[in-house]
């Protein structure tokens, strides 16, 4: 059955602009689109209810709390299911563990940690790591340098459209124990209204949306966004990952990333493939074509590539629920 059934052109539009910015009243997001507050508010919920819209996340920079970005990939060997499940568990309740996703094709398991002290990380992994090292063929460790995110293309027709660049803040910013509840709340629940948030933090409405406004300002938070489900949509998500000759086109590519209507996210790391996005597409046919356009255009540094299929997400946690504030 198509994932499509049931939604129409103003629903994508409201899962775009809460995909840009949940934080938005429902008059706001009416007066956009030309709908009352009352029509917006109830094809929001009717979204929720049916799964298209899975939660709301604040984006976070990991670099401006003063972390180094981390993502590893697994590939298991002679696992059974029960013993996956047991892992895909463990990840779970091990706050080391941040957006983890189950995946298929060359790697079975992709994650992201956020780390303040490399010994620290080492003898936390090497916990994890030893006690499942008989199922582990391959891990693959790359330090993140940022992650780029795009509008969501494929709901819009918008040319103007923000990037957003997790990573990119150069200097750490200092936060203190409240800022690090709301923040901790946000990554959650980012559309949480700000009488709530007051009450869980302790402190006066006033005081939080102050406290949010300079969080923004300093671009420890840099977007709210709507966790949408592809799959509802229609779509499939893959990374494809590119192994260069040289970067002497990388710039290009990045460019054409931007633009492309079915590349959502862009990864640039350290150690790891020279050119990796996420893309959503409707079937492998798709994911082809899009691959092939890449090759025909970028030929000439272009070594080899890989693709994998994410099948399912573990995890999705955005911020660091062991991190001490100072």
């Amino acid at each position: 059955m198509d994932g499509n059934i049931g939604i129409n052109n103003l629903d994508k539009k409201i899962l775009y602009e809460l995909s840009q910015n949940c934080r938005k009243t429902d008059s706001k997001i009416g007066k956009k689109l030309r709908r009352s507050k009352q029509v917006i508010r109830y094809r929001i919920r009717r979204l929720e209810e049916e799964g298209f819209i899975q939660s709301y996340s604040a984006l976070i920079d990991f670099r401006a709390l003063g972390f180094d970005g981390v993502r590893i990939y697994l590939k298991f060997r002679n696992i059974s299911p029960v013993k996956e499940e047991e892992i895909y568990n463990k990840m779970k309740e091990d706050d080391l563990f941040l957006w983890t996703v189950n995946l298929e094709g060359d790697v079975d398991i992709g994650f992201y940690a956020w780390i303040k002290d490399i010994s620290n990380f080492y003898d936390r992994w090497e916990k994890f790591f030893g006690t499942y090292r008989k199922y582990i063929l391959r891990q693959e460790l790359y330090l993140s340098k940022s992650m780029v995110h795009y509008p969501v293309k494929i709901l819009t027709s918008e040319k103007s459209q923000t990037v957003l660049e997790v990573g990119g803040v150069k200097e750490e910013t200092n936060v203190d124990k409240k800022d690090y509840e709301i923040l901790k709340i946000l990554s959650r629940h980012a559309n949480s209204s700000l009488v709530d948030i007051a009450s869980s933090v302790g402190i006066s409405a006033k005081l939080v949306s102050y406290r949010i406004k300079q969080l923004e300002k300093k671009k420890v938070i840099l977007a709210y966004n709507a966790i949408i489900d592809e799959k509802k949509l229609g779509y499939k998500m893959y990374k494809v990952d590119f192994y260069l000759l040289n970067h002497t086109r990388l710039e290009e590519m990045y460019e054409f990333a931007r633009t492309h209507l079915n590349i959502k996210n862009l990864m640039k790391t350290i150690g790891g493939p020279d050119y990796e996005i996420e893309v959503l597409v409707k079937d492998v046919i798709e994911l082809r074509k899009l691959i092939d356009e890449i090759m025909e255009k970028f030929s000439d540094v272009v070594d080899y590539w890989r693709y994998n299929r994410f099948v399912k997400t573990i995890k999705q946690v955005y911020f660091p629920i062991g991190f001490e504030e100072g």
